[in-house]
């Protein structure tokens, strides 16, 4: 049984530079767990890779193995990736392992966990106050982002599973050679901004945001999601932001008053 995973490929629209988006894409791995029915099988219905994996898979799964009273074997876990003329040649994920029935559900965090890196998750967008594009020296530039997952919905080992990437915390830097300004705080916009930077001279800058993300899953329809092992990163940026000084001045009253 295979199990394709969902991906995304990242954009930046059009205009400002400062807003990302996401687009659906065709899954990019297919994995499946090779078994004696599968092995035995005279017609695969085209299906070369798993006719491929069935020789060293089956005697990687099956010949030789035994379990415990109480235990079943699990099959070797293969896995193709998609590439530019079809799909990669079947590889070996993890080898055969026997499991008590009870605790067969826990290679589903593994798999998970895998899902999670191959994962593509969007940029957190960054957004400027002021918005078109100046500052001023000396003056709060305020910057913040958005808080909210990303999530996808796939099918491991045939089971119907939810995978999310949740940030945990914003890395800014504000393209002036200060050091990066690094919080669990998304930021929000004026006037109760948290994230905010005031430059000390004339110039241009591009703010840039690397967001930290860590994984979990759930099973569809279940509340609890747990948390699996590793962490993703994504750099979005802002676009040129140019950097004036506000001077004050005299003019002459050409109305006498």
């Amino acid at each position: 049984m295979s199990a394709e995973l969902p991906t995304q490929v990242v954009q930046q629209s059009p205009g400002d530079g400062q807003r990302w988006s996401a687009v659906s894409r065709p899954p990019p791995v297919r994995q499946w767990r090779v078994t004696p029915a599968m092995c035995f099988l005279r017609d695969l219905s085209g299906a070369t890779a798993f006719a491929e994996s069935c020789d060293e898979g089956h005697q990687l799964a099956y010949a030789g193995i035994e379990c415990e009273d109480g235990e079943q074997p699990v099959g070797a876990l293969f896995e193709q990736r998609r590439e530019a003329g079809g799909w990669s040649d079947a590889s070996l994920v993890e080898e055969e392992s026997c499991l008590a029935e009870r605790r067969q559900q826990v290679d589903l965090p593994a798999a998970a966990a895998r899902a999670f890196q191959e994962m593509q998750i969007a940029p957190s967008e960054v957004n400027v106050q002021p918005p078109d594009g100046w500052t001023l020296v000396n003056v709060d530039t305020i910057a913040f982002t958005e808080s909210q997952p990303r999530t996808m919905s796939t099918s491991l080992f045939g089971i119907p599973v939810e995978i999310r990437a949740v940030p945990s915390t914003y890395s800014w830097d504000f393209g002036d050679g200060s050091a990066p300004f690094v919080t669990t705080d998304p930021g929000s916009p004026y006037p109760a901004h948290t994230v905010a930077h005031a430059y000390a001279k004339q110039g241009s800058a591009t703010i840039s945001l690397t967001t930290t993300w860590h994984g979990q899953f759930r099973l569809a329809g279940e509340p609890t999601w747990h948390d699996v092992v590793g962490e993703g990163t994504t750099v979005s940026s802002s676009g040129s932001l140019e950097i004036l000084e506000a001077r004050a001045r005299l003019v002459e009253d050409l109305y006498g008053g």
